[in-house]
């Protein structure tokens, strides 16, 4: 049985996603109602769902291999072996894309025979398998699995109204055991979180601006259309550090054009959205909020606004300020990022990612609050405002908290980050004075 994780749209405009079967496209009982009825309940995001979803996915392509059913198992008493729990562990660590081919006779992994293979062959195949996910993300799909089981065993134990109280008490046991046992197994994973530096570095800054200024001959981009948008992101996301869903869920209404005083950006939850018709809908975790701009970043994105998105007739179809500028979908709200990020580091070999530019954003604005002069809780206070974390316990808060107090080197990193600034203002200008020359 081929299984998969789907996500769908629903007429109200909520996005969510269940688990289906490829071959008939029907969904998972279970995993459905575990959705519906605990994950939903909690107000989860379509992408918490998704990643938990692909970990059950996991749960289920084990049983297939080992020719378990699960709940019939939890319902008979028998529960899971240790032996068991160990083969579940091995499918935890493997990529998803890869389970499929695993099960197959024909598969170009390594031969396993003809006809259908025995499970032992087929735990040979998998242990002999190189890539395996992060300890980080094995460790959520332990724990999503740990959850799931322990669910659907107090759910199991409550719905069997023939069983006698201590039937239902060992039932609901085989999830406690079983989330023992498999939490035991959880990788231990090295404290790096203040040794490795999460941020670009001041040289690495000015050679992502080089090559993203619109019309540089570094540019990766074609048309100036592209050119101009894409530098807008990146000005935009090193300025402020928004998340990915918090920048293409932001629509016109939401910049603050003031003429005095500061300029900014308004960070709205909108999760399902009937306006938005992205298969996929751009989530914001956190509350809203309401987050600066610099001259630069304000420059670069009104550029965008009023040279490139004003003048695509179909962008007056939606109100989302990040549009599609190709043919194909022109005019419709962009639905990721990742490409502009993939292509400078393409060009530069710079580690780039979208998260790298909210993690540099986020330590620019240290320095600049250390050239303030803001003390500790002034600064711990504006830095969970400004980028949108839940509060000082944060791990991320503490990795900068940490950084902020002991750091040595501010004196010449807040001279560079200051000519930094001047840099991206002066980019725009040369752009729009170059494009008026052109008119």
């Amino acid at each position: 049985m081929k299984l998969k994780v789907r996500n769908y749209r629903e007429p109200s405009g909520q996005r969510n996603a269940i688990i289906v079967n490829s071959e008939t496209g029907l969904p998972e009982f279970w995993p459905m109602l575990y959705v519906s009825s605990l994950l939903r309940a909690k107000g989860l995001a379509v992408n918490t769902i998704s990643s938990q979803l692909g970990a059950i996915l996991c749960l289920y392509q084990w049983a297939g291999i080992r020719g378990v059913e699960i709940e019939s198992r939890i319902l008979s008493g028998d529960g899971f072996s240790r032996n068991e729990i160990d083969t579940l562990i091995t499918v935890l660590r493997s990529h998803i894309s890869d389970l499929p081919d695993l099960l197959s006779p024909s598969s170009n992994v390594v031969k396993i025979g003809s006809g259908n293979p025995k499970p032992s062959d087929i735990w040979k195949v998998l242990e002999q398998q190189p890539k395996q996910i992060s300890p980080s993300s094995y460790n959520d799909r332990v724990d999503y699995v740990r959850t799931y089981i322990v669910w659907l065993c107090d759910y199991l134990s409550d719905q069997d109204s023939s069983a006698s109280p201590e039937q239902r008490e060992s039932i609901a046991k085989i999830g406690t055991d079983f989330a023992a046992v498999l939490k035991s197994m959880k990788s231990v994973e090295p404290n790096t979180t203040f040794s490795v530096p999460r941020s670009l570095i001041n040289k690495d800054i000015r050679s992502v601006l080089e090559f993203a200024t619109p019309q540089s001959p570094l540019n990766p981009w074609t048309g100036t259309p592209t050119q101009i948008r894409n530098f807008a992101i990146v000005c935009v996301l090193l300025d402020t550090g928004l998340r990915t869903g918090e920048l293409l869920s932001l629509k016109l209404s939401d910049i603050i054009w003031a003429k005095k005083g500061a300029k900014g950006l308004k960070v709205k939850r909108r999760q399902g959205s009937k306006d938005d018709p992205r298969k996929k809908q751009p989530s914001t975790k956190r509350d809203e909020r309401e987050v600066p701009l610099s001259e630069g970043a304000f420059r670069a994105l009104d550029l965008y606004v009023y040279s490139v998105r004003n003048m695509i007739p179909q962008a007056a179809q939606t109100e989302y300020l990040i549009v599609s500028v190709g043919n194909k979908s022109r005019g419709a709200p962009l639905s990721s990022i990742s490409p502009v990020t993939s292509a400078i580091r393409d060009r530069t070999g710079i580690n780039l990612t979208p998260h790298k530019l909210r993690h540099t954003a986020t330590w620019r604005y240290c320095v600049a609050q250390k050239k303030q002069g803001r003390n500790w809780d002034e600064f711990v206070e504006q830095l969970c405002l400004k980028f949108g974390w839940s509060g000082p316990q944060s791990p991320t808060v503490r990795h900068y908290a940490r950084r902020y107090l002991k750091e040595a080197m501010f004196e010449a990193t807040i001279r560079e980050q200051d000519q930094i600034d001047l840099e991206m203002a002066a980019a725009v200008v040369a752009v729009n004075q170059e494009r008026e020359n052109e008119d």
